[in-house]
């Protein structure tokens, strides 16, 4: 097939991809059940597949940073006047940016406090657990800022959600050198639909891990420590990375302080016993789209009363995520391999995964070749058919079946890619 040729069917997909968008787009603004956009976001997949395939008609072109990007933007600028219909993040992203700017601090006042009466609003009405105080860690208040000052709109945060997934591309095709993976992150439906129509920040605490396994292949340590320190400022889960700094104790402990300063917002401002703790909520009590935890879980609730058996579970991942993390240290796994596997493992072992979250591993992942990711950003959106139920009567049933099926297909994808030799940093 010729270049010509080759080009023109890269061209076709593009279009048809954004044909499916905008048709999904259309049913999100007319008010259509989110079943309806959550398949048209899975059919997109399809052409999606064909600009991966096609996209080496593209090798070698100039500007692989701008046009990266601009695909990305293109794409994802169709979802941005659809309302948010798969999630409702966005609506207490939009709530704690505005507070920041009204002089309030959303650790310490959720959005149920008195004292915020006068600021309610629609907004203010779409909010989910209103008598929690905030989860997010201060990188990602000041996104949210940014948002609100930017207009303070659902909009707004869409807008720059659907922004640093194009400059993460970018900076993809510019670090790696690999334009066809840049470019597979940047289209990729379920990257586009989180960030350009459910506002998610996720991807860039993937391009964050993705910086960390750059930096520590090149034995850069302080500057991975920044890196470490970024993505644990925008989402908890950056903590797993503290351990691969093990060999320079002076950046470790430098790392650490500067996690714990970022941190220390959520653990000051309202103490773990707290029932308003957003975290502590989060920790002991949220529970859905899990695969090993479910297992575990299983396990100690034969073993244990229902009182003391959901934590202990919690308490078991955590020690075998710990053991895990013990076993590749002492076997000196290289960077990248190390921190597939500890977001992997996360992923696996985490008693609640949504969709959005796979923004934590699809940078790097892609970055190096993998294909397991891909599939599972496909199987992933099945979490999502609970909520024509929760839309309808406030009911959230997961059916087994589902569930099962997603998992069963993630663990196939990630057989065959194991057997595969993924690609080194160049």
């Amino acid at each position: 097939m010729n270049l010509a040729r080759e080009r023109a069917l890269l061209a076709l997909s593009f279009v048809s991809q954004a044909v499916v968008f905008a048709a999904s787009a259309a049913a999100a603004r007319q008010g259509e059940p989110p079943s309806l956009i959550v398949i048209g976001v899975a059919a997109s997949f399809v052409p999606y597949a064909g600009s991966l395939f096609f996209s080496r008609a593209l090798t070698g072109v100039r500007s692989p940073c701008i046009l990266a990007a601009a695909i990305t933007s293109a794409l994802g600028a169709i979802w941005l006047l659809a309302p948010p219909v798969l999630s409702d993040d966005l609506y207490r992203y939009t709530w704690e940016g505005r507070l920041w700017l009204e002089g309030f601090n959303p650790y310490d006042l959720p959005p149920d406090h008195p004292s915020l009466a006068p600021l309610r609003d629609e907004v203010w009405a779409s909010i989910n657990n209103k008598p929690l105080a905030s989860v997010y860690p201060p990188l990602s208040q000041l996104l949210f800022a940014t948002a609100a000052w930017l207009g303070g709109s659902a909009f707004s945060v869409k807008l720059l959600a659907l922004g640093c997934l194009a400059l993460t591309a970018a900076w993809m095709a510019r670090v790696t050198g690999d334009f066809r993976a840049a470019l597979a992150l940047g289209a990729n439906p379920l990257l586009s639909s989180e960030s350009a129509l459910n506002g998610h920040f996720d991807v860039l605490v993937g391009a964050a891990m993705l910086a960390v396994a750059w930096e520590l292949s090149r034995h850069r340590y302080v500057q991975a420590g920044v890196a470490v320190s970024v993505a644990v400022g925008l989402k908890v889960v950056g903590l797993i990375l503290l351990p691969l700094l093990w060999r320079r104790p002076r950046v470790l402990v430098g790392t650490a302080l500067g996690s714990a300063l970022l941190l220390a917002p959520l653990l000051v401002s309202r103490t773990p016993g707290d029932s308003a703790s957003g975290a502590t909520q989060f920790a002991t009590r949220w529970q859905g789209n899990e695969s090993v935890f479910a297992l575990v879980d299983w396990l100690c609730r034969q073993a244990l009363p229902n009182s003391t058996a959901g934590m202990a579970a919690r308490v078991l991942v955590v020690a075998i995520f710990l053991a895990l993390v013990s076993v590749l240290l002492y076997r000196r796994v290289a960077p990248a391999r190390a921190i597939r596997i500890l977001v992997w493992s996360v992923l696996l072992l985490s008693p609640q995964v949504h969709p959005w979250y796979l923004g934590w591993l699809l940078p790097l992942e892609l970055a190096v070749g993998g294909r397991a990711a891909l599939i599972w950003s496909v199987a992933v959106l099945s979490a999502y058919a609970p909520l024509d139920g929760w839309v309808e009567n406030g009911v959230w049933e997961m059916p087994l079946w589902l569930q099962v099926s997603e998992y069963l297909l993630v663990a196939a994808a990630l057989f065959f890619d194991l057997r595969r030799n993924s690609k080194a940093f160049r």
